[in-house]
């Protein structure tokens, strides 16, 4: 993953998430009956948030990491349903998950389009 989040945020309260608004990588259309009105590309849906994959846990999450499997399948559902899992929203972070070559080549070209090197290197 690329992305400019402030983990510091995340130090506000124990066991806090990164989240984000969900992002598809794939277009969506718009229709009215069976007539398409429009393409949106690569729309943001902000009425849903997603895992950033960013934590900040407190030592006592310790006893309930698995052996095995995941903690976003395990631990999180746990402390959710005791109400000790929060989450710090970042609204307009630049994330980019890379998981292949084609990831890495789109994430350069939006890093390019956001003169992302002023960014990386602020004064």
């Amino acid at each position: 993953m690329i992305t400019n989040l402030d983990p510091r945020q995340l130090k506000e309260n124990p066991n806090s998430i990164a989240v984000i608004p969900l992002r598809t990588s794939f277009g969506i259309v718009n229709l009215a009956k069976d007539r398409v009105k429009r393409f949106k590309e690569k729309p943001e849906i902000s009425d849903y948030w997603m895992n950033a994959g960013i934590y900040y846990l407190s030592d006592k999450v310790l006893r309930y990491l698995p052996k095995k499997g995941n903690i976003e399948n395990t631990t999180f559902p746990i402390l959710a349903t005791k109400g000790s899992l929060f989450a710090v929203k970042y609204k307009k972070a630049f994330w980019y998950s890379i998981d292949s070559h084609k990831d890495i080549e789109q994430c350069t070209s939006e890093m390019k389009l956001l003169d992302y090197e002023n960014f990386i290197f602020k004064k």
